[in-house]
């Protein structure tokens, strides 16, 4: 797949290009069936697929001080375009001053005279240009009297619900995570490189690999049965997310800033400064204080054979 990082920085137009364009935020399976159709629609002409999307995030260049509870970081994001078959990227820079570009602009200037569109594909609730001014209705009309094929893809339904991206985050914002595992068509997960602690686990006899919450959406705190990707072979694990509040002075911990920390079953494995990744099955129990260690060790002797459990039924 190749990369581009913005549309002026494309040296000339594929031919027969078939272009999809969002934020595409989860690539859940709605976005997937998106994609996925631009690129059967760009084999069928001879072209190109190009998904043109958009960095950073809207929500957090016209909102930066505003948490924004993204479903996928971005460069997962661009391995799932990868993995789907996407043959073009667009990357498109996003700023205020891009966010006031009216609809027609935006169609005549980047879709038309840099891109070529030829068939563009996008979903039910598509929206472009200034304040999303170019809702379905006006992009109809553009593609019309520009002779460009508009393929609507319709609201995807799992047993009749909705697959949406506000639909995930609530689930997972719930601890629900087999429900938005489902929606998304794949396990929600977290990756980043294996950072030291303060050495709790080891001390406890349940080492774990620690990892800071990305900028992504955190789920809430407690205990995870997860599934541990390391050097591409996958590992039975339990993760806790959370503040440690047993090893916490005193009852307030809203200042302490949430780890992830990953104990691989039956592995004794040299994950430092490694990359991880931990994908979540489902949620074992709220994140809690212990009155003694020996209280949550025997706690987590019982989360990591409720894990096992878990594993097996999903294996």
């Amino acid at each position: 797949m190749i990369i581009v990082r913005g549309v002026k920085q494309l040296n000339q137009c594929s031919n027969h290009p078939v272009i999809t364009i969002g934020n595409f935020d989860g690539v859940h399976l709605g976005h997937q069936k998106i994609i996925s159709l631009a690129i059967e629609q760009a084999k069928l002409r001879g072209g190109k697929s190009i998904a043109l999307t958009f960095k950073p995030h809207p929500q957090a260049a016209l909102n930066p001080q505003r948490e924004i509870q993204l479903l996928t970081t971005y460069p997962e994001k661009i391995e799932i375009f990868e993995n789907l078959g996407v043959d073009i990227t667009i990357e498109e820079p996003f700023s205020r001053e891009f966010s006031t570009i009216e609809p027609e602009e935006f169609f005549n200037e980047v879709l038309l005279k840099r891109l070529g569109a030829e068939c563009i594909v996008v979903g039910y609730d598509f929206g472009f240009g200034k304040n999303r001014g170019g809702h379905l209705d006006v992009l109809k009309e553009l593609c019309k009297v520009a002779q460009v094929e508009l393929i609507v893809v319709p609201p995807m339904r799992l047993e009749s619900e909705i697959v949406s991206s506000s639909r995930i985050r609530t689930y997972l914002l719930g601890g629900l995570v087999p429900e938005a595992n489902r929606l998304l068509g794949r396990r929600f997960c977290y990756q980043g490189i294996v950072s030291h602690g303060e050495g709790r686990g080891h001390q406890l006899g349940f080492p774990t690999a620690n990892l800071r919450p990305e900028s992504k959406l955190t789920l809430p705190f407690g205990v995870y049965a997860t599934a541990s990707t390391f050097k591409e072979k996958t590992y039975p694990s339990i993760t806790n997310i959370g503040v440690r509040p047993t090893f916490q002075e005193g009852t307030s911990t809203t200042a302490t800033e949430p780890l992830i920390e990953t104990h691989l079953l039956d592995q004794a494995l040299d994950l430092y400064g490694h990359r991880l990744e931990v994908s979540f099955i489902q949620r074992l129990r709220a994140e809690q204080k212990f009155s003694s260690i020996d209280a949550l060790k025997k706690q987590i002797q019982a989360d990591i054979e409720a894990a096992r459990i878990i594993h097996l039924e999903s294996n």
